[in-house]
């Protein structure tokens, strides 16, 4: 007489059985890097002789180079169990490190950032204040996709991009942190009606993103338009002892060949939520092209009253016929703000 475990077993053993862990390694393979996407969250490998670009987990990735050796400028890649075909790229095989070293070029102390050489690139980045020289080296902090975001204080060590003991400047309290902010809310005030677009207004919101557009100028028979991107209070919310850049996200509509390539300009507002009638706006301007392309850097007196809550949104103010995508259209008026708060 056979007992239930025994009927148990026998069903166990006639059933296919899905490889435990590390019974099948052919569903991780090994790619050699060729570029990093990091706002498209991609990696591009060499994966059995084809180059192909993969989503990808964040890592520090090395690019392949003959400098390198055999397991840098490499990356683990995750192959579909069915098709066979590379998904996923899982992270380096051997991770960049997370503090480099680069050389310094420039410095400014208000607000303080230093600019600096590392790995043949030049950037400037917010910096914990201290004696920087320029020709000399400094620590760099990099976020988890190996991006330099702050400078921790000088050093003496080489810049070959590989540090291994960085020492914390004395007396430091802060931590760098960058993230991104969506509005809570836009759309456009019509003066020759008297209200804004989301109320029922005529003004192109069966087309070209819908009421939440911002719109500035006037042009075929729409009157004045000035639009507005709020945020409420979070970037006060933040706590940011300093903001040292913020990029605006500033994306086309597909308005009609004559008005695409119209500039918009935009500037500090204090409303945190939708105003009841025209929006003010004062203080610096920036103005810039709607597109796919870079983010817009704001001004460091613009960052600051954002900061501080002065200003909670930005309007657009120019008086040439444009407009920009607003609320919920992919990542128009998105911020990207980088700073330092309390540790």
């Amino acid at each position: 007489m056979s007992s239930g475990l025994d009927v148990l077993g026998a069903l166990s053993a006639s059933m296919p059985q899905a490889p435990g862990p590390g019974e099948d390694p052919g569903l991780v393979v090994v790619g050699t890097v060729y570029a990093i996407d990091v706002p498209n969250v991609r990696v591009q490998v060499m994966i059995r002789g084809a180059l192909m670009w993969l989503p990808a987990e964040p890592g520090r990735y090395r690019v392949a180079a003959t400098t390198l050796s055999v397991s840098q400028g490499k990356a683990r890649v995750l192959v579909s169990s069915t098709t066979g075909r590379p998904v996923l790229v899982l992270g380096p095989v051997d991770s960049d490190a997370a503090v480099q070293a680069g050389t310094v070029t420039a410095t400014a102390s208000s607000p303080p950032t230093v600019t600096l050489t590392l790995r043949g690139v030049s950037r400037t980045l917010p910096a914990i204040p201290s004696t920087y020289t320029v020709s000399s080296q400094a620590w760099v902090l990099t976020d988890d996709w190996g991006t330099p975001v702050l400078v921790l204080g000088p050093t003496t060590a080489a810049a070959d991009g590989t540090p291994t003991a960085p020492t914390p400047p004395p007396g430091a309290t802060t931590v760098a942190f960058t993230t991104t902010i969506s509005p809570t809310w836009s759309s456009t005030w019509e003066v020759k009606v008297g209200h804004w677009t989301d109320e029922g207004s005529y003004w192109n919101t069966g087309r070209y993103g819908g009421s939440s557009t911002l719109y500035e100028g006037d042009k075929y028979g729409s009157g004045s338009l000035r639009g507005l991107a709020t945020y409420g209070d979070q970037i006060v919310n933040l706590g940011a002892l300093s903001i040292q850049s913020i990029g605006v996200a500033v994306r086309g509509v597909g308005l009609s060949p004559a008005d695409a390539g119209s500039a918009v300009t935009l500037q500090g507002a204090p409303y945190g939520s939708k105003p009841a009638g025209m929006p003010a706006a004062s203080g610096d301007t920036v103005t810039v092209v709607p597109g796919p392309g870079p983010l817009q850097a704001l001004t460091s007196p613009m960052c600051e009253a954002l900061r501080t809550g002065a200003a909670k949104s930005l309007a657009l103010v120019g008086a040439t016929y444009a407009a920009c995508a607003g609320a919920g259209n992919g990542d128009g008026m998105v911020l990207t703000v980088t700073g330092t708060r309390a540790a």
